[in-house]
């Protein structure tokens, strides 16, 4: 008797011509889209997330210390930038500490111009940013030895250079002071006083070389030059903005920061920011978003539990003879709930894994069907300018699946439990004269 209830369930499901088998098909379908529209959508959510953090430790320096009590550009208080690099390099968590001077100077060609961001730094054998970030070299080599510039391929692409051009670089602040001096010259001056005036408006600017553009989907958009050149445009004199470093662990940046600042290795005068910190708000978006995806897509499994439900009544309205015979004959309330149980619990289950064949084979041509629905709708529903990747990742997460697997069937055996519990309770001298 053990097994009748799984009995009965399989053989009510048996294919029909009837109106029961079309709304257990059904119930499958809606069943198998909510498993599978959660497999795609929270794999490449997981994706999203998991590449941009990686892109970020691709090309972010790690950590970036710098003097809190700096005021104008080159003051410093405290120890010099040399014995703190001197000592931060010593730690075991860190792989490399390099001085940087980072600003935005303007770049120049063919009478364009425009602004980009830009970090200084030398190329030394053990600067490690600088090796990762040789990684993502499109075109060049990327060289800071000399008068040379390495930009992204986008900025490159914007400004029509081109690989061995050479770029006349503004600083940003003397091109802020030579509007400022010029807005200051009376209009209404002499031209002789006024060319005077002019004459003693000069802009910092230096012809540099591009060396090698960097691929702006995995390194982003910022530049790099020559730390001699970034102290000059930045009116640094020897000073740096700050020291870069990078770490042996990443992913846990802000706890090896802590404890570096606890240990003494970093001066009170001297902060820290990580580059979880500098990107915070966007990782917090992307995890924020994610978890509206999860809320939102769960409304789905409740319209396919709801499915089951509806064929949970109908069964339980069409079998209501039977249901009275095998109260009759001496069933249990709980083995009639159960047939009924197990019947909702195989089309889950059958829902389930065709949802994930489902949602698994478009993971397979996900980037197929986004160049198909971009040639057809003329939109990219994945703008590289937007999440920074040229293509769609994806990255299945087993405890997503348990979770994904488990709450379709237990959402679809509650839906089923509520039917079969007032079917259960059904007097059978009432259900045999109802069915008669």
């Amino acid at each position: 008797m053990q097994s009748a209830p799984l009995f009965l369930a399989v053989r009510y499901l048996r294919p029909t011509r009837s109106f029961i088998s079309v709304i257990t098909v059904i119930s499958m379908l809606g069943v198998m889209l909510g498993v599978g529209v959660l497999v795609f959508v929270m794999s490449v959510f997981s994706g999203w997330q998991r590449e941009f953090r990686q892109m970020l430790i691709g090309f972010e320096p790690h950590a970036m210390v710098q003097p809190m009590a700096a005021g104008e550009a080159g003051a410093t208080e405290g120890p010099d930038w040399r014995e703190v690099r001197k000592i931060l390099a010593q730690r075991p968590e860190v792989a490399s500490a390099v001085p940087v001077a980072e600003g935005v100077v303007v770049v120049e060609k063919d009478s364009g111009l425009q602004g980009v961001s830009v970090i200084g730094m030398a190329d030394e054998p053990d600067n490690a940013l600088l090796h990762k970030l040789k990684k993502h070299i499109k075109e060049g080599e990327f060289m800071l030895t000399e008068d040379t510039i390495v930009l992204s391929d986008k900025f490159a692409k914007e400004l029509g250079a081109k690989i061995g051009d050479t770029l006349v670089v503004h600083a940003a602040d003397s091109v802020n002071k030579f509007i400022q001096q010029v807005r200051e010259v009376p209009e209404d001056a002499e031209d002789k006083k006024r060319g005077e005036a002019l004459d003693n408006v000069t802009v910092l600017s230096k012809d540099l070389t591009l060396v090698a553009t960097l691929r702006a989907d995995t390194a982003g958009l910022r530049g790099y030059v020559p730390l001699h050149i970034a102290q000059e445009f930045f009116n640094l004199e020897s000073n740096v903005s700050g020291i870069e470093l990078e770490l042996k662990d990443p992913d846990n940046a802000d706890q090896v920061m802590r404890a570096i600042y606890r240990s003494g290795a970093l001066p009170e005068t001297w902060g820290w920011k990580t580059w979880v910190q500098e990107h915070g708000v966007m990782l917090e978006s992307v995890e924020n978003q994610r978890t509206m995806m999860w809320f939102l897509l769960l409304f789905i499994m409740l319209v396919a539990s709801i499915c089951v439900m509806n064929t949970t009544i109908t069964v339980t309205v069409k079998k209501r003879r039977e249901i009275g015979i095998l109260t009759a004959l001496g069933t249990r309330a709980w083995q009639i709930i159960a047939i009924f149980v197990s019947q909702a619990g195989i089309v889950a289950f059958v829902g389930v894994i065709a949802g994930l064949g489902g949602g698994f084979f478009f993971l397979s041509i996900r980037n197929v069907l986004r160049d198909q629905i971009a040639s057809f709708t003329g939109r990219d529903i994945f703008p590289q300018d937007i999440y920074f990747l040229s293509s769609i990742p994806s990255h299945t997460n087993p405890a997503d699946l348990i979770v994904i697997c488990s709450v379709a069937v237990g959402l679809c055996l509650l839906a089923a439990l509520v039917p079969s519990w007032f079917a259960a309770r059904v007097d059978p001298a009432v259900a045999l004269r109802d069915a008669g």
